[in-house]
């Protein structure tokens, strides 16, 4: 008897074609899962949960520059290894790190001007969640930065800070928030200093 496709009878396609769709029912789900695994439009890791902006974590990452962190000396200050302050924000966020400012950007909304500035990390000091490539800090009219930053504008080009850095959720927005200080010698033996009191 001839098997050939042109002697298929109905019934034998019939049956064919309901094998294979029950071989597709079957290979389908698994190959999505293997096609997620290695990387394919829907792996995508699910964001993780962030802390609101507020309270004592509002205080330590508070979108200030130190005034020392630009070379205005306004006044003698405790040596930085004894300060209690720099020990917490270095415990309690997401990384420490040595950045130099890429470009700051300026902009105007109904609310007033605010900077965007782009920063290129140089190296961890501390934490496990630094950012990989360069990362966007944002200064406005509430920050303790805005000062400084309209003062400098420009020619905070080029200059190095260490950032202690936090993400923070605030309505829809995810946002880094900051507290940069010298990238001096004392900063970064504190710094090294905290990590080892953890």
């Amino acid at each position: 008897m001839d098997l050939g496709r042109a002697s298929w009878t109905p019934a034998v396609l019939a049956t064919k074609k309901c094998l294979m769709l029950r071989s597709l029912a079957y290979w389908l789900p698994l190959a999505s899962v293997a096609f997620s695994a290695c990387g394919g439009p829907e792996a995508s890791a699910p964001l993780r949960a962030l802390p609101a902006y507020e309270s004592r974590d509002a205080a330590l990452f508070d979108d200030a520059i130190e005034a020392s962190a630009v070379g205005l000396n306004l006044e003698d200050s405790a040596p930085v290894r004894a300060d209690a302050v720099l020990r917490e924000r270095t415990q309690t966020g997401d990384a420490v790190v040595r950045v130099r400012v890429e470009t700051v950007t300026a902009s105007a909304d109904s609310e007033g001007t605010r900077y965007q500035i782009a920063l290129r990390p140089l190296a961890t000091l501390a934490g496990t969640r630094a950012p990989s490539g360069t990362f966007t800090v944002v200064v406005d009219k509430r920050s303790p930065a805005m000062g400084i930053v309209k003062s400098f504008d420009a020619r905070l080009g080029g200059k190095t800070f260490v950032a202690f850095i936090r993400e923070f959720q605030t309505g829809e927005e995810r946002r880094f928030h900051f507290h940069f200080a010298a990238d001096s010698k004392e900063v970064n033996a504190a710094v090294r200093e905290a990590v080892d009191l953890q």
